[in-house]
């Protein structure tokens, strides 16, 4: 009896001692998950710029550019319901195109035009070559029909005095309240560089 007493007790034992060390195995694994694991803020690692506009520079070709300012007069003149139809576009220079009335006859007229980039971001279009059909008209004469006649945004300004084109790239509005810097103008070379800023607020 007695040895079978023993024998009992030992196994009595050995279940508690496995019991109680499954328990310690638990409560460990509970406690390392929920109690002993550091504690990490959802925005750990996170970094938010405080400007207020945040910058995206890129680069493009005056063929992709072209497609860009199409698209944008088109819509710009359909708004407006534009008497008068003109077309933009880039090559060595940027070219302006329309057909004009002069003396109740349609002619076609053409300026081209040198651009350079001010240190403020505007885009200064120096008139170099002039077309309207046979006509010999003074240039002044030509741009102020383009003044007068034409319907053109409001970050355009034409200086016919100068022979001149100003075009404000900080008073462009693009969707979302966007805006554009022009970082580099070299239409021969076609280096065409900007930043859009898009806000944060």
């Amino acid at each position: 009896m007695g040895s079978k007493d023993k024998q009992t007790n030992y196994w009595k034992w050995v279940f508690l001692a496995f019991v109680g060390i499954l328990v310690l195995s638990v409560a460990w694994l509970y406690m390392s998950i929920f109690w002993f694991s550091p504690h990490v803020p959802e925005d750990a690692g996170r970094k938010v710029s405080t400007k207020d506009m945040v910058e995206f520079p890129t680069s493009t070709n005056k063929a992709d550019l072209n497609a860009l300012i199409a698209h944008y007069l088109q819509d710009f003149q359909k708004d407006n319901d534009a008497d008068i139809k003109y077309d933009v576009y880039l090559a060595d220079d940027v070219v302006f195109t329309a057909e004009a009335h002069f003396l109740g006859q349609p002619v076609d007229l053409g300026l081209n035009f040198t651009p350079t980039l001010r240190k403020d971001g505007v885009i200064v279009l120096q008139q170099v070559d002039l077309r309207i059909g046979a006509l010999p008209l003074p240039v002044s004469v030509a741009m102020k029909y383009v003044q007068s006649q034409v319907e053109l945004p409001d970050w355009v300004t034409v200086s016919p005095k100068r022979k001149k084109i100003y075009l404000d790239m900080n008073k462009l509005k693009l969707k979302g309240d966007m805006k554009v810097r022009v970082d580099a103008l070299d239409l021969k070379k076609d280096d065409i560089s900007f930043t859009l800023l898009v806000p944060t607020s």
